[in-house]
C-alpha cells in the first residue's frame, strides 16, 4: 500500500492533506473515513494516524491555508496600492479563488456548522476580521459596518452560485462594487 518514494515530514503531510481534500469535497466531511483518506493517498492508515491525530485535524488543517492564507497573501500583496486599486485588486482575486476553487469553499460552507461545533472560532469571524482590518488599512471607514461586510461578503460568494469566467464583466462587476463602497465612505 505505501508508495515506494521516500519523503520527508513535510511532504508526506502535505500528500495526505491533498488527499483527504479530494475525499472530503467528493464524499463530504461525516461521509469520509480515514481509511478513505489513507488509500487515496497511497499509504496505510496506520501512517496516517503518525502525521494526524484524527480526521478531523486533517480537515482543519486542510482548509485553513485555503480560507486565511489565501486572503492574508492577497491583503499584503495590495499593501501599495491605492485604496480603489486595492478593493479592486482584492475583489478580483477573491472573486478569481471562488472560480478557481468552488468545490472546497463549497465544502467549507456545507461544513459551517461542524467547524463550530469542534468549538473554533466560526471561520466567517475569522474572515469577518480580516476583512475589517484590510477594509481600515486602505482607508474605508465602516459608517454602516454590516451593509459594506454584507456588500463585500455577499459579492464574492455570489460567483460560487452564479458564476462568471467574462474578465469584462467581472471588471464591471466590481468597478460597481467600489462605486458602491466608496458612496457609502460620503454618507
Amino acid at each position: 500500500m505505501e508508495t515506494g518514494k521516500k519523503m520527508n515530514k513535510e511532504e508526506r503531510r502535505r500528500q495526505i492533506l491533498d488527499a483527504a481534500m479530494a475525499v472530503f469535497t467528493e464524499k463530504g466531511y461525516s461521509s469520509s473515513t480515514t481509511i478513505e483518506i489513507a488509500k487515496a493517498a497511497g499509504i496505510s492508515e496506520v501512517t496516517l494516524f503518525r502525521y494526524f491525530s484524527s480526521k478531523q485535524e486533517i480537515f482543519l488543517e486542510g482548509i485553513r491555508p485555503i480560507l486565511f492564507g489565501t486572503l492574508e497573501k492577497t491583503i499584503d500583496i495590495s499593501n501599495n496600492y491605492s485604496p480603489v486599486e486595492k478593493l479592486e485588486y482584492i475583489l478580483t482575486e477573491r472573486i478569481s479563488f471562488i472560480s478557481q476553487h468552488y468545490e472546497i469553499v463549497r465544502l467549507i460552507l456545507k461544513e459551517a456548522p461542524l467547524l463550530k461545533e469542534l468549538g473554533n472560532e466560526s471561520f466567517i469571524e475569522t474572515i469577518l476580521k480580516l476583512i475589517k482590518n484590510m477594509l481600515s488599512k486602505i482607508g474605508i471607514m465602516l459608517n454602516n459596518e454590516e451593509f459594506v461586510l454584507r456588500l463585500l461578503m455577499g459579492s464574492i460568494l455570489s460567483f460560487l452560485y452564479m458564476p462568471d469566467n467574462d474578465e469584462i464583466s467581472i471588471k464591471n462587476y466590481i468597478s460597481k462594487v467600489t462605486l458602491m463602497l466608496l458612496n457609502e465612505m460620503k454618507e
